[in-house]
């Protein structure tokens, strides 16, 4: 808050709330009242309005949980406590709210000391809702596979995704304010992924990067090898589309030809083996993915950009299904991927969609992840899908001038 004194007023009531003098529904009437008289509006719903109830919720858990644990904190580096006590157990809780990078600290055990907890005391993001079990030395070597080693001063850092920063020994210094960074795309995109995949947000299509200008092209050091391969099966895939009528240098819609293949009595959705048979057997890196693009999908730097003989839904194999004139012209080809992946100045998209893995007789919830490059000049589009280990090529071509404009959400 710029203003000093509507944030006076926020941390005096929250201060109260905190210390039990009021309960959650007075202090947010008390604090709506005074907003209003300050020009807010309540009744605009959203965390960006100040007066809403739902960002008055989080203000006024969200701080006293703060309190709480600067209490505690404090409680337990008691010298007299710490003799008794000198490891936590982290805990957090076991539902689909929770976060990846809390879930992944449940059951660690710190040394009371260990710099780390300068960071990770509960809450260290807003709404976390875990928490830190004393331990006695004794019960800390009954389990030691859990036992972190001390974190270095120097590479404590704050994890948060959404710029929170709390350290409960100084918890309410102002100069603690200056650790707070605006959100990255990235981390949008990562907060978006845990929602889609938890069932708190449906499906949903984000434009992470606006088309712009200037930046040099990307190296494409593969293509090459790309080439090559769609130059193997060109003769056959023509001698494919001849067979059901169709004239490779003139040809209809992906739905017409998908069509006369049907009518054909063959499934033209589907590749032939000796096209196929024709494309390198082992999956190879087209290029990385250049570092505007991947920032801002949320994606590791210089991730590599695979592309395979695949399936039906990435790779050669799903190419055919919509795709197949750029089979029979590998120049174009080139020029498509050139003009999008190799273009650091497109559009950049990224699709979110819920679904279920089985691993290990289980079903876990996971998150499919798609990003579009889509360059708006010269109308073209590329599309990658990301399954948290391989960014793999799914399709590449040119797009009408409504692409986009719609819906970016998958099917």
């Amino acid at each position: 808050m710029a203003e000093a004194h509507i944030l006076d007023r926020l941390r005096t009531v929250s201060d109260a709330y905190g210390r039990g003098e009021m309960g959650i529904g007075e202090a947010r009437n008390i604090l709506k009242d005074f907003l209003r008289a300050e020009g807010y509006t309540p009744r605009e719903a959203g965390l960006r309005n100040l007066a809403s109830t739902a960002r008055l919720n989080l203000i006024l858990r969200q701080n006293a949980s703060m309190a709480h644990s600067a209490g505690e904190w404090q409680r337990m580096h008691d010298p007299d406590q710490m003799a008794v006590f000198p490891y936590v157990r982290y805990h957090c809780r076991s539902d689909r709210r929770t976060r990846d990078s809390h879930s992944a600290l449940d059951g660690n055990i710190y040394r009371k000391d260990d710099p780390f907890l300068k960071t990770h005391t509960p809450p260290w993001e807003f709404n976390c809702r875990c928490w830190l079990e004393e331990i006695t030395a004794k019960e800390a070597g009954r389990d030691e596979r859990h036992v972190q080693p001390p974190t270095p001063p120097d590479q404590v850092h704050v994890d948060s995704e959404s710029g929170f920063s709390f350290d409960p020994e100084h918890a309410f210094e102002i100069q603690n304010l200056g650790n707070i960074q605006p959100m990255s795309r990235a981390a949008i995109v990562r907060q978006a992924e845990e929602a889609v995949k938890n069932q708190t947000l449906g499906n949903v299509g984000l434009i992470v990067a606006p088309p712009t200008a200037g930046e040099a092209p990307a190296e494409l050091p593969n293509l090459p090898q790309v080439k090559t391969g769609f130059e193997a099966m060109k003769e056959k895939a023509r001698e494919k589309l001849k067979s059901v009528g169709l004239d490779p240098d003139h040809l209809p819609d992906y739905k017409t030809m998908n069509q006369r293949f049907k009518d054909a009595g063959k499934q033209g959705k589907n590749i032939e083996d000796d096209v196929l048979d024709c494309f390198p057997v082992k999956p190879f890196e087209v290029a990385n993915l250049n570092k505007r693009a991947s920032e801002s999908a949320g994606l590791p730097d210089n991730v590599p950009v695979m592309l395979g003989r695949g399936n039906n839904h990435h790779g050669i194999t799903h190419l055919w299904r919509d795709h197949k004139e750029l089979f029979v012209d590998p120049d174009k080809t080139i020029r498509l991927l050139r003009e999008t992946l190799g273009n650091p100045n497109c559009r950049v998209v990224v699709s979110l969609k819920r679904a279920v893995e089985k691993r290990h007789g289980s079903k876990i919830p996971v998150c499919l992840k798609r990003i579009v490059l889509h360059n708006p000049q010269r109308k073209t589009y590329c599309v990658m899908v990301y399954d948290g280990k391989e960014l793999k090529l799914v399709s590449w071509n040119n797009a009408g001038d409504d692409y986009g404009n719609e819906e970016w959400t998958l099917e």
